[in-house]
């Protein structure tokens, strides 16, 4: 199965508290990408400011908002935006609602890429992998139930090919790390998520992080990320879209790149009120 890591590194969704509180790749086992994490660990859940996004219809971490025979993932949509949608499938990858003996898996045939129960593989999490042998025109690995096939990059400056654990939130990671890396597959709209490694704390006011990240905040304290470059006012779905120094919340006109404050003391807002952000004690963001 081709696959390919999204470039989202470090996507960030954040949610605003009450003014003055603190409310708290090649890239399969055949194909080649970039690396990327959603790192709102709680799946991107709308902004709860009087708000809410549209282009996130459901909570992916929650599973919340879709039918019975529907689940939730973070999706592409046009203009190059990015959000979560409701899909149907005979399976679900995390739940793992398959008959014994069987996984619930992305399986591609014929140009689709969709979800189905197929055999479970013998690869265990951190063990190689590679395509399973068919013969029926379909392409799945090689990786035990719950775990997906990934490329990684090794020391020597080649890839090699690794199970990871499939989840829609941190907390089914265990030992595993963050729910915060997401796969982009070809023939389907869905971007599936894995467990990756814990994202490196950091100051949002000092920015600290090795170039090429920069320090966002997000739903577990600020994180090192991938920086972005759109500026104040401009739209946005992921806070690391935004130049360092800034962040994407709802600012009652859609979600929009606002700088950083803290709520109480420098930097301050030059426009607009320092509102502070849900899990970052002491970060806010300049509200109109």
């Amino acid at each position: 199965m081709r696959a390919w890591l999204a470039v989202l590194t470090g996507t960030l969704l954040l949610v605003l508290g009450a003014p003055g509180c603190s409310d708290d790749n090649p890239h399969g086992p055949n194909g080649g990408g970039d690396a990327g994490v959603p790192g709102h660990p709680d799946g991107g859940t709308p902004p709860e400011d009087g708000g809410t996004s549209s282009d996130f219809a459901c909570n992916v971490a929650r599973q919340e908002g879709c039918e019975n025979g529907q689940s939730c993932h973070f999706a592409d949509l046009s203009e190059g935006r990015t959000g979560s949608q409701c899909f149907a499938a005979a399976c679900d990858v995390v739940r793992q609602n398959c008959a014994q003996g069987q996984r619930c898996t992305y399986v591609s045939a014929g140009g689709v890429t969709e979800r189905r129960c197929v055999e479970a593989g013998a690869a265990t999490e951190g063990t190689r992998c590679t395509l399973a042998p068919t013969d029926a025109g379909i392409e799945f690995d090689t990786c035990a139930a719950g775990l997906f096939c990934k490329d990684e990059r090794l020391g020597d400056g080649g890839t090699g090919f690794f199970c990871r654990r499939l989840c829609h939130a941190t907390p089914q990671c265990g030992a595993s790390g963050e729910c915060n890396t997401v796969l982009r597959l070809p023939g389907t709209p869905e971007l599936p998520l894995l467990c990756g490694p814990r994202s490196p704390p950091c100051d949002p006011f000092a920015q600290g992080c090795a170039a090429p990240l920069s320090c966002y905040p997000s739903a577990s304290g600020p994180v090192c990320a991938g920086r972005g470059t759109r500026q104040t006012g401009d739209t946005c779905d992921f806070s690391n879209q935004c130049a360092p120094g800034s962040t994407c919340v709802n600012t009652g006109q859609g979600l929009r790149c606002q700088p950083l404050c803290r709520p109480s003391g420098t930097p301050a807002c030059a426009v607009g009120t320092c509102r502070p952000l849900n899990d970052n004690p002491g970060v806010g963001a300049c509200v109109p």
